[in-house]
C-alpha cells in the first residue's frame, strides 16, 4: 500500500464527509473519550462513528479491535495525526483498509473549504468560506481588485493566502456581530493589509482594537457593485446585514438556515427579542424575498448543499418565523429557556474586544455552534 494511501489529507478527508454515504466506512476517533465526547468530524458521507482510545491499543491490540465496528474501510482521527497512524498501521496489519487522517483535529480545527457563490455573469464574485468544525462561515466579495472581506476567523493565514492568490487590493474587514461562539480574526487581518476594520458602535463599547464605525455602503471602486449595510439589532446591539447588489444578504447571524441568532448574549433577551422581531419583520421583511441569504453560521453538516455551500432564500427563511408579534416572542422565550448559552461565550466575546492573541482559544472554540435557535419545526 503507497503511502499516498494510508493518508489523507484534510481536504480530502473533508470531501468525503461532505460527499455521498459510503458503504460501512467508519471514522474511528482514537482520542481520549472526553475528548471525543466534546466534538468530532461529522458529515453525510460516513455514517459509523466509533471511539476506541489509543491506549487501549498500546494496552491489548486485541482487546481493542474488538470494540472496533465492521466496516469497509477506516478513516483514523487522533488530536495531531500521531496515535491515529499508529492506530491505522495496526489495522492494516490485520487486513483491514485504514487510512490516517492527517495532523488530526488540529488540522480540522483550522481547514477552511471555499465556494465561489455568485454566478459568473455577476459581473462580481462572492466566496463562502466554510470552516466545518465549527460551522462558521465567512465571506469575501470581490469586485474588479477590490475584496471585502467579511466575518472572518482567527486563521488569518487562510485568508491573507487567499486574497494574495487571486490578486485583490483589501478595502476593508467586515464583521457583521461581535461574535460569541468564535474568536474573530476581523481586525488583525486588516491590520495586516492596511485597511479599515469595520464593527458597529454599539458592539464596540469597551472595545481596545482599533475599528472604523459600519459605514452606510461599501466603495468596491473597480467595478461597480453596491454593497450596502443595513442595522439589524438583536442578536446583538450593533448586529449588521449587508446587502451585494440587491441579490445577495449576509445576515450574519440575524437569520440562520433553521432559525435566528439567540438575542440573549448581552442578559436583556426580552428587549433584545423586541429588536428581533423589528429587525426580521420590518428590516428585512421589507427586502425582495428572493435574495439570496448568506448566513455566518450552520448548526449541522445537513444545512449545506451539494458544493458544500449553505446559501437559502430570505422568503424561505421568513416563513419559518411567526409573523405577529406576541407568537414570536413566546416562540424565542421559549427556545432561550431551553437552550442557556454555552458559559465560554463571555470570554469569547472579551478576547473579540481585545484581539489579544490567547493560548486557550483552541479550548474556547471546542464544540459544536449554539448561537441558533432553531425555528423550523417548532
Amino acid at each position: 500500500m503507497s503511502k499516498e494511501s494510508i493518508n489523507i489529507s484534510m481536504a480530502d478527508f473533508d470531501r468525503v464527509l461532505s460527499g455521498d454515504a459510503q458503504s460501512s466506512a467508519c471514522l474511528l476517533d482514537v482520542r481520549n473519550p472526553g475528548d471525543a465526547e466534546r466534538w468530532h468530524p461529522e458529515g453525510p458521507g460516513i455514517q459509523e462513528y466509533a471511539n476506541v482510545p489509543y491506549s487501549d491499543f498500546v494496552d491489548d491490540e486485541d482487546e481493542a479491535l474488538e470494540q472496533v465496528p465492521d466496516a469497509s474501510k477506516y478513516y483514523v482521527i487522533c488530536a495531531r495525526g500521531l496515535s491515529s497512524d499508529y492506530v491505522a498501521e495496526v489495522l492494516r496489519d490485520r487486513g483491514l483498509n485504514a487510512v490516517n487522517v492527517e495532523d488530526g483535529m488540529k488540522a480540522w480545527v483550522a481547514y477552511h473549504r471555499t465556494v465561489r457563490i455568485s454566478d459568473p455573469s455577476d459581473g462580481f464574485a462572492i466566496y463562502q468560506f466554510v470552516r466545518p468544525s465549527k460551522g462558521c462561515l465567512s465571506y469575501l466579495v470581490v469586485a474588479g481588485k477590490d475584496a471585502l472581506f467579511v466575518d472572518c476567523s482567527r486563521f488569518v493565514d487562510f485568508y491573507r493566502a487567499f486574497a494574495q492568490q487571486l490578486g485583490v487590493r483589501v478595502i476593508g474587514v467586515v464583521d457583521t456581530h461581535l461574535h460569541a461562539d468564535h474568536i474573530s480574526g476581523g481586525a488583525a487581518l486588516a491590520k495586516e493589509f492596511g485597511a479599515p476594520y469595520y464593527l458597529a458602535d454599539e458592539d464596540a463599547q469597551g472595545s481596545e482594537i482599533t475599528r472604523t464605525p459600519m459605514p452606510r455602503s461599501f466603495q468596491l471602486e473597480d467595478v461597480k457593485v453596491n454593497v450596502s449595510s443595513i442595522p439589524v439589532p438583536g442578536h446583538t446591539l450593533g448586529s449588521t446585514a449587508l446587502t451585494i447588489a440587491g441579490r445577495y444578504l449576509v445576515s450574519g447571524d440575524t437569520l440562520l438556515p433553521d432559525g435566528i441568532g439567540r438575542p440573549d448574549l448581552g442578559n436583556s433577551a426580552r428587549e433584545w427579542t423586541e429588536l428581533l422581531y423589528e429587525s426580521v419583520h420590518d428590516v428585512l421583511g421589507k427586502l425582495d424575498p428572493r435574495m439570496l441569504v448568506l448566513p455566518a453560521h450552520v448548526a449541522s453538516p445537513s444545512q449545506y448543499d451539494a458544493r458544500g455551500a449553505c446559501v437559502r432564500e430570505l422568503g424561505d427563511l421568513l416563513k419559518m418565523l411567526p409573523g405577529d408579534r406576541a407568537t414570536f416572542l413566546e416562540l424565542v422565550g421559549n427556545l432561550v429557556d431551553r437552550n442557556s448559552q454555552p458559559p465560554e461565550y463571555a470570554a469569547i466575546r472579551k478576547l473579540n474586544l481585545t484581539q489579544v492573541p490567547s493560548p486557550k482559544a483552541e479550548e474556547l472554540e471546542i464544540g459544536v455552534n449554539r448561537c441558533a435557535l432553531v425555528a423550523a419545526g417548532t
